[in-house]
């Protein structure tokens, strides 16, 4: 399996790089969903695709996730605005060597990926509650 190696244990397969490009770059997705394999050494593509706000929400599960996201937002001015987010999904309950190297290979993604506006850790589905990722959107 081809993939970039993140930290010493876990690798990223091409796929997730080329997807989040994609969202960046051309703008033609909105989500991309990633997830770290049964092994837990390398993180893969979930899901890519458009997705809404309450879309997304609805879409997490009860384990970790990754998620590279384009919030679209009306600034104070009025101007539309778009800003690609990060979000560490862990929900709790997860067992504790999941919940390790989901939060390495978070860390070591975030190093990694270029043109992130907002990094978030979500424990909880308030706390990517809409009105919230503007606010820090905009700060």
């Amino acid at each position: 399996m081809e993939g970039v190696v993140v930290t010493s244990a876990i690798s990223v397969e091409d796929r997730c790089i080329d997807a989040f490009n994609e969202l960046k770059c051309n703008r033609h997705i909105t989500t991309v969903l990633y997830r770290l394999n049964d092994s837990l050494d390398t993180l893969i593509l979930d899901y890519e695709g458009n997705l809404t706000h309450d879309e997304l929400l609805k879409s997490l599960p009860s384990d970790p996730r990754l998620v590279a996201y384009e919030l679209c937002f009306a600034d104070r001015d009025g101007s539309r605005r778009a800003a690609i987010v990060l979000i560490s999904w862990s929900p709790q309950g997860i067992s504790s060597e999941r919940m390790a190297a989901h939060a390495a290979v978070y860390v070591a993604l975030r190093n990694q990926l270029g043109g992130i506006d907002l990094f978030v850790e979500a424990m909880r589905q308030s706390d990517l509650e809409y009105n919230r990722l503007v606010r820090a959107a905009r700060a």
